[in-house]
């Protein structure tokens, strides 16, 4: 199953995944940005490489052999279901493989870039062409089959070949929904926000999601047990080690473009104001002496980024009641250590 747009973040909060609704629509590929390689991503790629291959107890040899299984495992973290590239693209870029083992020693990462943005406009293109499925009468009456996990497929050969696998995914799509006692306008209106919300996704990544799934194909070659953890996975890393963080106390979720409360810590800021409510939305952020900031259809994590911060620090929230026709208030809270007892592992005997 396609895993790019699931997200989970713990800062200050903790954080789940889910949809999107309120902003503008990505209608064009040139409001997709280009990802670049950023100054700082080319001195960590010498120093991991370096350090993989000098101190990792598998040893290895980061020869051609080596970089082409590198090279495959990036390509199938990219497009896992097989149902985004086409086999030319593969095939194009797999004149390249060999070239990864320099390109990770080197820093310079054309080749994990220029792939990453290819699939970026794929995908792009494939949401597109669901929404315009869409628009089809719904048929449910034909023998159809569709194939779950393609990771095993070859790719595409070509656009139509392409085109068969998304009608049958948009029509699984519509049937799953149909199941769950859906009518045929709740049905388009579902899946327009899930795949507009997908699309808006794609505008949203960084320099460092390519740099990190890049460092992950690498890592995850060498051994399975053996990761790349980004500046901020590092920082959610080492909060759940020590079961303390500093924020609010929320457990926050995405629904369309807005971050809902889904629960509150007891005890912490969010739930001592009793200014703020399960369900409720946070569309505004701030900090002492400036001024709100708009954060409907931020990522999650860029919301957390933005709201956590050091005990005994303000943040204003800029807070959308549950429900219809409600109006927004401004909630200043003062951010705490939380403890994550839940989170602790706990152990008995019985005797």
């Amino acid at each position: 199953m396609n895993k790019f747009f699931k997200l989970t973040a713990l800062a200050g909060l903790l954080v789940i995944a889910g949809q999107s609704f309120a902003v503008d629509d990505i209608t064009r590929i040139d409001q997709i940005p280009v990802l670049k390689e950023e100054p700082q991503h080319a001195t960590v790629s010498e120093r991991v490489t370096s350090r993989f291959t000098r101190s990792h107890y598998r040893q290895f040899d980061l020869d051609n052999a080596f970089s082409a299984k590198i090279f495959d495992r990036y390509l199938n973290l990219l497009d896992y279901s097989h149902n985004v590239l086409l086999a030319s693209d593969v095939a194009q870029f797999a004149a390249k493989k060999n070239q990864i083992g320099d390109e990770l020693r080197s820093g310079k990462l054309d080749v994990f870039y220029d792939l990453y943005n290819l699939a970026q406009k794929r995908r792009f293109e494939r949401y597109q062409y669901a929404l315009k499925v869409l628009e089809r009468p719904m048929d449910f009456t034909g023998n159809d089959n569709f194939n779950l996990d393609r990771s095993k497929s070859p790719w595409p050969k070509d656009e139509a070949e392409l085109n068969a696998l998304w009608d049958a995914k948009v029509k699984f799509d519509q049937l799953s929904l149909k199941l769950a006692g859906k009518d045929d306008k709740e049905i388009r209106e579902t899946l327009t926000r899930r795949y507009k919300f997908a699309i808006r996704r794609l505008a949203q990544t960084n320099s460092e999601d390519v740099f990190s799934l890049a460092m992950t194909a690498f890592a995850r070659e060498i051994d399975p047990h053996t990761n790349y953890l980004s500046p901020r996975n590092t920082e959610q890393f080492n909060t759940e080690m020590s079961l303390s963080l500093e924020g609010i106390g929320a457990v926050l979720q995405m629904d369309d473009d807005y971050t809902v409360i889904n629960s509150l810590v007891a005890g912490g800021p969010a739930a001592k104001s009793k200014s703020i409510s399960v369900g409720d939305r946070i569309v505004g952020v701030g900090q002492p002496g400036k001024g709100m900031v708009d954060v409907i259809g931020w990522r999650l994590d860029d919301v957390v980024a933005l709201i956590k911060g050091p005990k005994g620090s303000k943040v204003r929230l800029e807070i959308l009641p549950a429900g219809k026709g409600a109006k927004t208030r401004i909630v200043t809270l003062t951010r705490e250590r939380i403890r994550l007892e839940d989170r602790a592992v706990k152990m008995s005997v019985k005797t």
